[in-house]
Parts: structure tokens; C-alpha cells; sequence
């Protein structure tokens, strides 16, 4: 299971606000390697076919200039569905800057 990191970074700070301003974001990681800041989102589907690709298509692009914004690093951006988070925590590599899930009451960090 992912720990969250324990020590507070303005880039993790950065990140958990950026977090707190997106509803449709459901839970978020980010991986910090030499070259890139890497985050995964689950979003929140939508309510009438639990679908999460229309906000997907819809911000994708603009959350990624945000979080370069937020953080001044090269982001990449990368949605991942609910039955995959085991993957997320063997397949990602560099080092955990933050772990946010406080939207999802099923999922405790």
C-alpha cells in the first residue's frame, strides 16, 4: 500500500491545493523522478453512467498547465481506473510526493 510522504514540500503543498480545487479529481498521487513530476488521478464519475473520460477529454490538457503552473516542472498527467490501483503501487517509479484521497471515504492513506 502507498504511504503517504511525511514530510510537507511547497510542492506537495502546491499539489494538495491544487487537489482541493478540483471536485472531479477523486484521488491523486505524484511521483517525483529526475526528469518529470508524474500524476495519476482517479476522477469521479459521472452520475448518470459512471463514466470518467468526458471530464478526462474536458480538462486533461488544461490540468496539465496548471500543475506545471503550480509546481514549474514538466507534468505528466495520467488517468487511471478504479481496478487498476494495485498497479499504481508497483508500477510507478520515483519518489511519492503526495498521496490525496480524502474525497473517496472507501480509501484510507
Amino acid at each position: 500500500m502507498i504511504q503517504a510522504p511525511q514530510t510537507i514540500t511547497s510542492e506537495s503543498s502546491a499539489l494538495a491545493a491544487w487537489y482541493g480545487s478540483h471536485a472531479a479529481i477523486r484521488q491523486m498521487w505524484a511521483f517525483r523522478n529526475a526528469r518529470t513530476l508524474r500524476v495519476v488521478v482517479i476522477l469521479e464519475p459521472t452520475i448518470d453512467d459512471s463514466d470518467v473520460y468526458p471530464a478526462w477529454f474536458a480538462n486533461s490538457d488544461t490540468w496539465i498547465q496548471e500543475l506545471r503552473s503550480y509546481t514549474d516542472s514538466l507534468v505528466e498527467l495520467e488517468l487511471i481506473v478504479e481496478p487498476m490501483i494495485p498497479e499504481v503501487e508497483t508500477a510507478i517509479e520515483g519518489d511519492l510526493v503526495v498521496a490525496m484521497s480524502w474525497r473517496d471515504p472507501t480509501v484510507d492513506f
